[in-house]
Formats: C-alpha cells, structure tokens, sequence
C-alpha cells in the first residue's frame, strides 16, 4: 500500500505520546552529573565523590601507595551509596518521581528494586527502577501512567538531553500512542489496514497478526484488541478498544506500538518518529504541539468515571445504609467514611493535570464544601 494513499485521505488530528519508556545505564554515569550544563539544574546538592585517601589511616594519609583491601571495599561501599544518593536525585531532578525503600526482590536480572512515585502524594506506582549486580548497571522503566506525569513535568527533548550527557543512546523500550475518540482507528479497521499491509515496515518478514473479541451473557462485548507483531519483535502493535478496559462510557480506541532497542534521538521527534514507522501509523494525521490537546479533557472525565464506578460497583449499598443511618448528615457521613489524613490531605487527587480537574469542577457547578 502506497503510505501517501492513507496520508491524503485526511482524518481529525491525533497527538502522539509516550506510553512507556525504559532505559539502562551504568552507575558509574552518575560521577560527572554534577558538571551538566543546564539553566537552572543546581549541581551542589548532589553529593561529592568520596575521595579514596580519605580511607587512609591519617599517619599514611599522604603515601603514595594504593588501599588496603580492608580500605579498597570501604571506598568502594562509600562510592556505590554516593552513586545510589545520585541515582535518587537524577530521578527526582529529571523525572519528577520519588524512589521508594528498596523491595528486597528484584526481576530483569537484578537483584532489588524499587518502586516509583510522584511527589505530589499519590500511592500508585508510576514504574520500577531495579538495581544490583548485572555489572554495576541500572533499569528504570516508566509506566504509562508514569509517562503521563513525567511528560506534565518535563520534555522528551529534556530527557533526551540529560540520557545522552549520561552516555545513553539506545532505549530498551519506548512506546508510543495515538487515542481516538471518534471511531476512525478501531480494530477493525486495523483489521482491514494489515491486509493492505499498512504494518509492513518493507522489509524483512511481514508481521503476524491476532485479534480478541470477547462478549458477555447479556451480548455487551468485554473485549477487543488486535495485535501485530510479537513481544520479542523490535516493532509491536496493540489497537484496542480502551473504553471497554477502563470501563467507561464512549467511544476510545488507542493505537500503541511498543519500539526496542530505538535511538535516544527518537525522543526529539515523537511524533515523527511514530508516524514514519508504517503506512497504519502514517494514515494518522499527527496535531501540532498545543496548550490542551484534543482528547484530554475526555481522559480526565474517564479517570474519574472509572474510578466512582469502582466505588459505586463496590460499596453502594453499604454506604446507602451509612448515609440513611445519620439520617442525610453529610458531614457526619464525611466524617464515618473517610479518615482524617486523607480528609486535609490536599495532595491527593485524580492522576489528571490540574487544568483539567478544574475545568471539571466548573462543569459539575462544585461549590465549597460548606464544613
């Protein structure tokens, strides 16, 4: 299939974004962060180098002679918390997450690992940085939702930048997306798109092809994905009905190709980079960068309608029953329900910018609550 028939035959704009990204780097990267030249980037609270002749005893404090190896493993049990301290600080200044305590188990090779978080409060995990052993080297994978609140902080060409100053030029993973409220890219038209072989990257073998479709009792489908490629393959595709995974009302479809082994540079050009793969991605007609883009405020309305679904799923009538005991009280019924903690905890919410969130209050008329 010629890519430019599918380019011409114009649909709405669709934002490509990073769903998922995952790199290695060695921990001995983290010795010269300090000198990265950035405007802004504040080089003294990362902590010095510890310098081998401190570990001297004072009176052979100026020989010339190496460590003992009593000295050499206290040296370098100081360097490896000093790169570890630095890894907490390359994560926190670049990506905007917090590394929680170490989980005593590890996956991917390494020994341990530990978990992500936002700073704002949030107890979700955003993804995994795993550690120790594999020759002195470091994992971080960011999840989607990660991804979602790394790239509200800061830039793929920001990432980009500090990955290659770190002697880092190839991902192990980087997945891109594109959402389609408008059900142009559904999976049947993927479906329709592979037999004109609008997955073919032209050359090598032809991809193969999967597809589920599930539907309940009552006829309602569950399920809906169509996959391309393999997991092993450098090129992977998912198109799938998104709405019927998050369980909410609507029409989202998602087009997601996971890459391996991809350039850092893809970073400086997402969209590019996604819509050269094929002529399937190709056909997507890419939006221009801009302040709200077409589709986020119907992400933040699924986030919070998947989660009150949840909610109503779960404990509607035990909290029907609270609610008609102290006899429509609301603040009473506040006060039963939710803990203290998280009651003044201002820095919980819904996993959506905040623009949106008030935007959202304007549109359901919220008021101040009045106790």
């Amino acid at each position: 299939m010629n890519p430019q028939t599918l380019i011409d035959n114009k649909k709405p704009e669709q934002a490509v974004f990073i769903d998922f990204l995952a790199f290695t780097l060695s921990m001995s990267a983290f010795k010269d962060i300090h000198t990265y030249d950035k405007k802004g980037f504040e080089w003294r609270k990362y902590p010095a180098i510890p310098d081998p002749r401190c570990f001297k005893a004072e009176r052979f404090a100026n020989d010339s002679a190496g460590l003992t190896p009593e000295q050499a493993n206290e040296y370098l049990s100081a360097l490896t918390q000093c790169y570890f301290d630095r890894l907490r600080l390359f994560i926190a200044d670049f990506f905007g997450l917090s590394m929680g305590v170490p989980r005593g188990r590890g996956g991917h090779f390494y020994d341990d690992s530990a978990t992500l978080y936002s700073y704002e409060g949030s107890e979700d995990s955003l993804g995994t940085v795993y550690f120790g052993g594999n020759k002195d080297t470091v994992y971080i994978q960011i999840s989607g939702k990660g991804c979602a609140h790394v790239f509200s902080y800061t830039t793929p060409m920001e990432i980009r930048n500090i990955l290659n100053f770190l002697d880092i030029t190839t991902l192990k993973r980087l997945d891109l997306a594109t959402d389609d409220y408008t059900g142009i890219y559904t999976c049947q038209a993927a479906l329709r798109d592979y037999k004109d072989d609008a997955f073919y990257v032209g050359h090598g073998p032809k991809p193969c092809i999967e597809s589920a479709f599930a539907i309940s009792a009552d006829g309602e489908p569950t399920k809906e994905i169509v996959t391309v490629g393999s997991r092993k393959s450098r090129i992977y595709w998912r198109i799938y009905n998104k709405a019927l995974e998050q369980k909410v009302t609507g029409i989202w479809y998602r087009s997601e190709v996971e890459l391996k082994g991809v350039s850092t540079d893809s970073l400086l050009n997402i969209s590019g980079t996604y819509t050269g793969i094929c002529a399937y991605s190709a056909q997507i007609n890419v939006a221009k960068p801009a302040r709200i883009l077409r589709g986020q405020a119907r992400k933040a309305v699924d986030s919070i309608e998947s989660s009150i679904r949840w909610i109503r799923k779960q404990g509607s009538k035990t909290l029907a029953k609270v609610f008609h005991l102290v006899e429509g009280d609301a603040a009473k019924f506040i006060d039963l329900l939710i803990q203290d903690k998280h009651l003044t905890d201002s820095h919980l919410s819904f996993d959506i910018p905040r623009v949106y969130q008030n935007i959202l209050r304007e549109k359901l008329a919220v008021s101040q609550t009045p106790f």
